[in-house]
Formats: structure tokens, C-alpha cells, sequence
């Protein structure tokens, strides 16, 4: 009878073993890493006796230990799986009621989530559902590139997870164990070069890329661009790029921002902001004629000539700004970034310096150490209101507080190695003055009418260009009600609309009420205009020349 009631206790133990469902995360390799490597993160559950036909999943990683690549799903053909994640945040497990932090669905129901900003740690997300079977095994495989952190302890950890069972029940308990995963023993190589450079919040930072070049023999610290480059790698979304071959101490190279090719994006630089900046640069003058508006005239003149075959700033820059943003075809007169003109336009990149705000980069890094850093800063030709660039005024700021790491020059002599290096994000948020455009849409006599509504006053310029649903709509025409101080224009095709205002006297100002009128006709019979407008771009500019954050609604 003894020997029964054991086995029983067993069997109730085993039982209730068998009806949670765990989810556990492994690293491979774990032997003989170096930084550069690129490593598996594999994602398994273990259904027990459960029948889980959805499952959800939430984790965390060091995103200066690691860069994410790519996931692979793993659950066959007859399922629907989702990926998804969010830069800068970290999770704190919940400790109320005593709960574990590898308890993951009673994390998931503690409300609210502790997600709060953390720019070391980015989150992810995995779903999967199935409909032919229950999930289980390897769900999903993750690759990441390991960076140079020099610390690898507790680098990916699993947050939150829920399942629900084929009866459309939740699953509980769902558990992990460990739950968090460190890597050790991480090498690098004969040098560990780090490349970071500084950009905007929310730029496509990661379709650049890192040129280590060979100098140029005479000692001039140039760039020598009849050789092919030593190694050049993808900028990651952080703005950083780590060299782990190729380069050693005791070497000089020369390190360049590799310019975008053919993004959508890029026929966005330069609107109505950068227009109206260069048409002041060139308006606002002293007696004598010399420039009074630029704060950095070398460096924003050499941004601002954007016209072919000339060497100086002058007015036949602003003209062709303006054009281009009216939509005339300039990009035989101009140097223009459009992503179909197969890279013909100025691109500029150096190290942060002082050197750079007075309008001469340098790019040459001397590598004293195996683990040396240096921050790097960039510019599109014609972007004087630093919207897709390098802002000087951040560059300006870093320098000050000393919040950077540089190369050797003649004036500075600032080297970091990792060790003694900031770890502040390459990304910079700009604050601007905001400005609402109300674009209210309505059916009258059979036609749509597109109402713009603007409330802010002093605006020397604006710039929309609204992408419309050409298959249900043809454009007729828009009516201005601008002001008489302000050219406006607008250009429409292939369902693109563009349009607008800009003071081109120095003191015009856009009028308040509703400058902008647009009408278009119905090609079939419509009852509510939802879904046949969104903004592709939104721009202005004050009288001053400041940008303005431009929102339509």
C-alpha cells in the first residue's frame, strides 16, 4: 500500500509537471567568439500535456552587445507568425505578489508592463499561431551579430509570454528557465575599430554605410580614391559600425560615410525649409554684400551650391531649391538627391570636429589602440535645414561637453578607446515649433473638396505633398488664398500631389484661414472620403528661417 501511495504521488507530481508549458531560449555557438560573429538565438517551447495553438512571446537584448539580423520561423506551412520590435526600451519584472520573474504569463498579466526607455536595450516581439497542430519545438531562430561590448553577462532575456489552447483557453503556467542568457569568453581581433556616426531620430541610418580608405602617400591626410576600400560595413540602426579585421594598431587610414543610392526618401531632402534658408542666405546681406544670415557661412555655402559647374553660393542656388520644389525638373542644372538619379549629387562626410563646422572635413584616424573609437558626422548637398544631416548645432553641443571621440588633427588630439568612451546614442532628437494644417475632406455637388485649414501665422513657407487614390479620383484644380506676398505652386502626377507657398520678397507670410483649396472628381460613385488621401511629406518655415514641424491632420 506504501509503495502505491508513492507511485501515486509521482504520478500527480508528473502530471502536474506535464500541464504547464515552458519556453526556453539558447545561444549557438557559445565557444571560440570574437566580436564581428554572428550567432543563433533559438526559441523552443515545450508544451507539455497543453495543446497551445497561439502563442506570444516578448523579449529583451543589449543592443550594444548585440545586433539583430534576421528571424526564422519554424512551425511549418500551415501557420501565421509575426515579428516586431522597439528600439530603446528595457523591461523590469514585476515582484508583486511574490512573482518570479521567469513566470512569464503572470508577468504578462501584471498591468502595467515595466517598459521604460533605455537606449542600451531594444525589446522584440514573436507570434505564432497554427491551426493543424499544437505548437511545439523550435518556434523561431534569430540571428545576431555580436558588437563590442567587452561585458556579456545577461545580454537577451525572455519578459512576457501567453498561449491560448485549441479550446480557446489561456495556458497556465507558462515558465522559463533560465530565462536570461550571457555569452563569455568574447575575442576580438588584431584591432577593434568602432565607427559611430551622429543622425537625426527616425533617419534611415542603416541604409549607409563605413569606408575604411587608404591615404593618399604625401602626408596630407587625404583620402586616396583610386584604391578600393580596406573594409566597409552597413551602419546598424544605433548609427555604429565595428571593424574587426583588416585594420591594426599602428595603422592610418582615412574613414568615410558611405552616401544612400535609390531610396524613396531622398526626393524628400530638400523642401520648402531648404529652399527658404538658401534664398536668405543669398537675400540677406551688409552693405558691403557679404552674407549675414548664415551662422556657419563655409560650412552652409558648401551645403547650399547645388548648382552644376559653379563654385560659389549665389542665387541661382535658392532658384533651383525653389524649382525643385515646385516640381520643375532640375536635376540637369542642379545637384539634387533624388533616388533615380543614380547618385549625381554632393554628398559630405568627415570626422566630428571643429574642423567640420568651419566647413573643411578631415577623415584621417591615426589607431593607437586595439579597441579605439571615432565619431563621424554627414550632409546631403542642398539639406541647409539639416533635416536628413548631421545638425550642427548637435556636432557644436558634443564638442562643447566633450561628449565625442575624435581623430588626430592638427587642432584636436581627442582618441577614445571603448573602455573610456561614451556610450550616448548617435541619435538626436530636434525640437521645432509645430504648426497644425487642417486638411478637412467633403463631398459637395458631387465633388470631393479638400479643405486646408491653417491657424499658425508667420509662416514664410509651406510645402504637402499628398498622395491621392487616382484609381477613384481625378484632380481638377486647387484654389490659393495665400496671401498676395507669397508665390504659390503645385505640381500633380500619378496620383502625387505637391503644393504650396513661399515668401519671395523676405517679408511675405502665409495667410491664416484656409490658404488651400483642393477639388477633385469622383471616377465612381463614393458616400465618405476615407482612405483616399495620406501625407507623404509636410514641411515649413518662419520668417526667421527656422524649420517648422509641419502636421497635417
Amino acid at each position: 500500500m506504501k509503495k502505491l501511495l508513492t507511485l501515486l504521488g509521482i504520478l500527480v507530481i508528473s502530471i502536474a509537471t506535464n500541464a504547464q508549458l515552458t519556453i526556453n531560449q539558447s545561444f549557438s555557438p557559445t565557444s571560440n567568439l570574437k566580436v564581428g560573429d554572428t550567432i543563433s538565438v533559438k526559441y523552443t517551447v515545450a508544451r507539455g500535456t497543453t495543446t497551445p495553438r497561439y502563442f506570444w512571446l516578448r523579449y529583451q537584448y543589449n543592443n550594444k552587445a548585440l545586433t539583430y539580423v534576421s528571424t526564422t520561423f519554424s512551425q511549418g506551412t500551415s501557420v501565421q507568425t509575426f515579428y516586431t520590435a522597439w528600439s530603446s526600451y528595457k523591461f523590469t519584472s514585476s515582484t508583486a505578489n511574490s512573482i518570479t520573474a521567469t513566470s512569464l504569463y503572470a508577468q504578462y498579466l501584471v498591468s502595467p508592463w515595466g517598459y521604460a526607455t533605455n537606449a542600451d536595450w531594444n525589446v522584440g516581439q514573436l507570434t505564432v499561431q497554427r491551426t493543424d497542430a499544437s505548437i511545439n519545438g523550435d518556434i523561431a531562430t534569430q540571428k545576431y551579430v555580436i558588437k563590442d561590448l567587452g561585458e556579456y553577462t545577461n545580454i537577451h532575456k525572455l519578459d512576457l509570454a501567453y498561449s491560448v489552447d485549441a479550446a480557446s483557453a489561456y495556458i497556465t503556467p507558462i515558465t522559463t528557465d533560465p530565462g536570461t542568457m550571457s555569452l563569455s569568453n568574447i575575442t576580438g581581433n588584431t584591432s577593434q575599430f568602432k565607427v559611430r556616426v551622429l543622425f537625426p531620430s527616425g533617419y534611415a541610418i542603416t541604409d549607409h554605410s563605413i569606408q575604411l580608405m587608404k591615404l593618399k602617400s604625401d602626408g596630407s591626410g587625404d583620402i586616396d580614391w583610386t584604391q578600393s576600400p580596406i573594409q566597409q560595413k552597413v551602419l546598424d540602426a544605433s548609427g555604429e559600425a565595428t571593424f574587426t579585421s583588416g585594420i591594426k594598431v599602428g595603422d592610418s587610414v582615412g574613414v568615410f560615410v558611405g552616401a544612400a543610392f535609390q531610396k524613396s526618401w531622398m526626393n524628400n531632402i530638400v523642401t520648402v525649409s531648404d529652399a527658404y534658408k538658401a534664398f536668405l542666405g543669398v537675400a540677406q546681406t551688409d552693405i558691403t554684400g557679404a552674407s549675414t544670415y548664415f551662422t556657419r557661412p563655409v560650412l552652409e555655402k558648401n551645403i547650399g551650391l547645388i548648382t552644376k559647374g559653379k563654385t560659389t553660393f549665389s542665387e541661382s542656388d535658392s532658384y533651383y531649391a525653389f524649382a525643385y520644389v515646385m516640381g520643375l525638373d532640375v536635376k540637369d542644372s542642379a545637384w539634387i538627391p533624388l533616388s533615380t538619379n543614380g547618385g549625381l549629387y554632393k554628398w559630405f562626410s568627415g570626422l566630428l570636429n571643429q574642423s567640420w563646422l568651419n566647413g573643411v572635413p578631415t577623415y584621417k584616424t591615426n589607431v593607437t589602440a586595439a579597441n579605439q573609437a571615432v565619431d563621424m558626422v554627414y550632409a546631403w548637398g542642398g539639406d541647409l535645414d539639416w533635416s536628413h544631416s548631421s545638425s550642427p548645432t548637435e556636432i557644436a553641443s558634443r564638442i562643447a561637453s566633450g561628449n565625442y571621440a575624435n581623430s588626430v588633427n592638427p587642432s584636436e588630439n581627442t582618441m577614445k578607446t571603448f573602455s573610456t568612451f561614451a556610450s550616448t546614442n548617435m541619435a538626436y532628437s530636434q525640437a521645432f515649433e509645430e504648426a497644425k494644417l487642417g486638411l478637412v475632406s467633403t463631398i459637395v455637388n458631387g465633388k470631393v473638396v479638400l479643405s486646408g485649414n491653417l491657424t499658425k501665422e508667420g509662416l514664410a513657407g509651406l510645402e504637402v505633398i499628398l498622395q491621392y487614390d487616382n484609381t477613384k479620383l481625378t484632380f481638377d484644380n486647387i484654389s490659393f488664398d495665400a496671401g498676395p506676398n507669397v508665390t504659390n505652386f503645385s505640381t500633380n502626377g500619378d496620383g502625387r500631389l505637391t503644393f504650396g507657398s513661399m515668401d519671395q520678397i523676405k517679408t511675405g507670410r502665409i495667410k491664416t484661414g484656409t490658404p488651400y483649396k483642393l477639388t477633385f472628381t469622383p471616377k465612381e460613385t463614393i458616400t465618405n472620403t476615407a482612405g483616399l488621401f495620406y501625407t507623404v511629406l509636410a514641411d515649413a518655415v518662419d520668417g526667421a528661417g527656422n524649420k517648422i514641424n509641419l502636421i497635417v491632420e
